[in-house]
């Protein structure tokens, strides 16, 4: 490795303005029942339970099912950018869904299920 000092650029003794800084946060969803700070913004959540699903080996799994939104505050092409992101369904580690694909999943689920049902009787 080169242990010569490298040269400071040109403007490293320029001074830095003493901008003011705003914090936004927007109001929590009514529907979250949690927050959490995360990089950059603020992570909302509500879990709603855990189902126990059969796994391929026989065994139960734990599914949590949970409904969760970010608000991120971001730097693009030089513009301060705040935005919300969600929110989204997550069914366990296995599917992130929006709440039109979420009502879609279980609109099939449920013309699946009375199906089965009906056939029965």
């Amino acid at each position: 490795m080169d242990d010569e000092p490298t040269s400071a650029p040109a403007n490293a003794g320029a001074a830095v303005a003493d901008d003011s800084v705003q914090v936004v946060r927007w109001d929590a969803p009514a529907w979250a029942s949690r927050g959490l700070e995360v990089e950059g913004g603020w992570l909302h959540a509500y879990e709603s339970r855990v189902v126990p699903l059969e796994g391929d080996d026989g065994a139960e799994r734990p599914c949590p099912v949970r409904l969760e939104c970010t608000d991120l505050a971001y730097a693009e092409a030089g513009q301060t950018v705040l935005r919300r992101f969600g929110p989204r369904v997550f069914i366990g580690d296995t599917a992130q869904l929006s709440l039109p694909e979420a009502r879609r999943l279980v609109a099939a689920l449920t013309e699946v299920i009375e199906r089965a049902e009906g056939a029965g009787r």
